[in-house]
């Protein structure tokens, strides 16, 4: 009888990516800026306004920089959109951000 050898191959693959350390949540947002970004997939316009009158009524002095002022993150400028938020969110000190309201 002959010994077969077989190669064995990791079914998840290797890693494509460096793991870093994520910052710590916000534990609360009075006085803080809350930045929204939007795919303009499902009803953005009529969503986040809820939230903004929600979150202001909880937190006193909260702001925030609507998802307009960031652009389509889904959308055909989405790779030029997406290069553009680090800065964006540096520039407008973004403490928190809500993404993918919808759906």
């Amino acid at each position: 009888m002959i010994e077969q050898k077989y190669k064995v191959v990791w079914p998840l693959g290797k890693l494509a990516y460096r793991a870093i350390a994520l910052q710590s949540r916000v534990s609360d947002f009075k006085n803080k800026t809350i930045c929204e970004l939007s795919d303009y997939g499902f009803r953005a316009e009529a969503i986040f306004p809820i939230i903004r009158e929600s979150l202001q009524k909880l937190y006193p002095g909260i702001k925030f920089v609507e998802y307009p002022e960031f652009g389509n993150t889904h959308g055909p400028k989405e790779a030029e959109v997406i290069a553009n938020l680090p800065e964006l969110i540096r520039t407008r000190r973004c403490d928190a951000i809500i993404s993918g309201v919808g759906g």
